[in-house]
């Protein structure tokens, strides 16, 4: 599928979305006329009966009542199928912005952002204009972390990466189930304390698992309640027993009043969240996937969806004690705080060790949609070959996929036994912009993500730049320092003994050109009794002398500028050998800061 085809695919969905949301639209109209009929019909009977006094009016109002229930139920329903297909219109709305490279209306995982880490600050994976921001389709709080994560991580083998390329092959195809996945984790609020609240309920015992001879008296209570109830419609003047049952009820409740508002605070008003993630987990156990792994996590969903659901309903039930009048009703009457805490430590008991890994497995899924929706979304882009031990590393139209593509000039390098690459050019050459391609689809190909290439091998590294380093006025710490840290870590990291790629742009920035060098040289030296491939880009052309003195460990490639017409140009292509041309001189007299 070619990018003009997706445009058009996404074009037809917007329209077919739109039309089956107008179509629930009328319905819920016609489904409120009728439903304001039913209820006026309701009034009309009860007039009726009082007025001809025939009890079969009030069969009648009683029918008209049912109606009423199952015109509101239908309403309901016809509501949220309207709001899921308005969702995923407005998905595919923001698909077709996507592809012109506009995504700024996607969450850019600044949350995550850490200066720290071993690339990803150096990469702009999260961020404004972001890898993130780019890919990400996430709707749930722990798929966005999942996704931060998976961008974040190093995969523990080449196994990992075709396990992850499977699973996309088989989600990517499945656009109808991606986007109500999407759409669905939307259409209900989730906080940043919804999670953290669930597992603190987890951990915590009612006090009813120790005294559970109290749900035996609310049996006892309740049956009582009907029993004098029902005497009460049959004998007048029967409703006075039930004042000795509300006084002996409440004298129960007391003593555990505080304990159960306590216990309600870690656990209230979770039932939405836990009803969407219900409804994520029907939606994948609902889905025939081939992929193993994501049948495996379909089968688990299958008993997640109901028991995600039941929990939910009874949260929704124990909530109704929050309101004064049917808080007071439902305790005065049958004891509901006890029968409640005995149905939900019931469901703990049973599901304590289940209900987060059914959440993860949402957010699994949720992070893998992201992930597939970027392959669906790049049908030209290929899958990378990663394999373990391989020395060699073959890039064919290797381009930052975050450039549009008519802006973007892809390069080629091949590579066999050298373990440095030292490139040289002007600035804004493309030496930098080099580096983050070559890093940012190393990260790509962590994911299982297809790669900006026409060819993309390379063997099992860790990966690993100092590209971008700031001062740290909190930690007294200067540009310097800073990047001396770093590199510490990443010779720290090669000693290791793992394969490392590691990506340096303009080391040692911070020190004189004497200095500079020496230290350039000394770093280029350190690294080759190591298993790595080091990329270097500098301005410092007798670097380039290193390709001489140490002949197949040292290879040079260069970025050139040129001056045309008198205006500085550049072509942006990657080349064997030394750069030649340099450009700061030629600027600074253009812009008369120098004669």
């Amino acid at each position: 599928m070619s990018q003009e085809s997706l445009r058009v695919n996404y074009t037809e969905r917007i329209s077919r979305f739109q039309s089956a949301a107008d179509h629930h639209s009328r319905l819920m109209n016609w489904l409120s006329i009728v439903r304001l009929l039913s209820l006026v019909a309701i009034v009309w009977f009860i007039v009726l009966a009082v007025k001809l006094e025939n009890p079969l009016f009030y069969a009648g109002s009683g029918a008209m009542l049912m109606l009423f229930l199952f015109l509101v139920k239908r309403f309901n329903f016809q509501k949220d199928l309207r709001n899921l297909n308005l969702r995923i219109r407005d998905l595919n709305q923001k698909e077709l912005s996507c592809l012109g490279h506009d995504f700024r209306e996607y969450p850019d995982g600044s949350e995550f952002a850490n200066p720290g880490h071993a690339w990803s600050h150096d990469l702009d994976i999260f961020g404004r204009g972001s890898l993130y921001q780019y890919l990400n389709r996430t709707s749930t709080l722990r798929g966005k972390a999942l996704l931060a994560d998976a961008l974040t991580t190093e995969p523990p083998d080449p196994e990992a990466i075709r396990s992850r390329q499977q699973e996309i092959a088989d989600l990517k195809e499945r656009i109808d189930f991606r986007q109500t996945f999407t759409a669905r984790g939307e259409m209900f609020r989730e906080s940043e304390r919804d999670l953290p609240g669930i597992e603190k309920w987890l951990s915590t015992e009612a006090y009813i698992t120790r005294r559970k001879w109290l749900f035996y008296v609310a049996l006892f209570s309740s049956t009582m309640a009907i029993l004098i109830i029902t005497y009460a419609i049959l004998v007048p003047g029967g409703g006075s027993l039930l004042l000795p049952l509300l006084l002996f009820n409440f004298a129960m409740l007391s003593p555990f009043f505080a304990r159960t508002n306590q216990y309600q605070q870690s656990i209230s008003k979770k039932h939405e969240v836990l009803e969407g993630y219900a409804l994520l987990l029907k939606l994948i156990a609902g889905t025939p996937f081939e992929n193993t792994d994501l049948k495996a996590r379909a089968e688990k969903a299958k008993d997640g969806m109901r028991e995600v659901a039941k929990l939910s309903k009874l949260l929704n039930i124990f909530d109704h004690r929050l309101n004064m009048l049917l808080g007071v009703i439902f305790n005065g009457l049958f004891l509901f705080d006890f029968i409640m805490l005995h149905l939900l430590e019931r469901w703990k008991r049973k599901n304590h060790n289940k209900i987060l890994d059914w959440i993860r497995i949402s957010g699994q899924t949720d992070a893998m949609i992201s992930l597939s929706g970027f392959a669906w979304n790049h049908p030209d882009f290929i899958l990378p070959r990663v394999e373990v031990e391989q020395e060699a590393m073959e890039l064919s139209g290797l381009g930052h996929p975050l450039i549009r593509p008519d802006k973007r000039v892809d390069n080629d390098l091949s590579i066999e036994k050298e373990q440095v690459v030292i490139i040289t050019g002007a600035n804004m050459a493309g030496k930098s912009t080099f580096l983050r391609a070559l890093g940012i689809n190393t990260v790509l190909a962590y994911t299982g993500c297809p790669v900006c290439a026409t060819k993309f091998s390379m063997g099992f590294m860790g990966l690993f730049s100092s590209m971008r380093t700031a001062d740290s006025l909190a930690d007294d710490e200067s540009y310097f320092l800073a990047e001396i840290k770093k590199l510490q870590r990443i010779v720290s990291r090669m000693e290791e003994g793992q394969p490392l790629l590691i990506l340096l742009d303009e080391v040692l920035k911070g020190t004189n050109t004497t200095d500079k060098k020496r230290g350039s040289v000394g770093l280029i030296k350190r690294s080759l009794p190591y298993p790595v491939k080091c990329f270097i880009a500098t301005h410092d052309l007798s670097l380039g002398e290193l390709e001489k003195e140490l002949p197949g460990k040292v290879v040079n490639y260069c970025f050139e500028s040129y001056i045309r017409d008198l205006k500085l140009d550049f072509d942006y292509t990657m080349r064997k050998g030394i750069a030649t041309n340099m450009n700061a001189s030629f600027l600074m007299k253009q812009m008369g800061i120098m004669d």
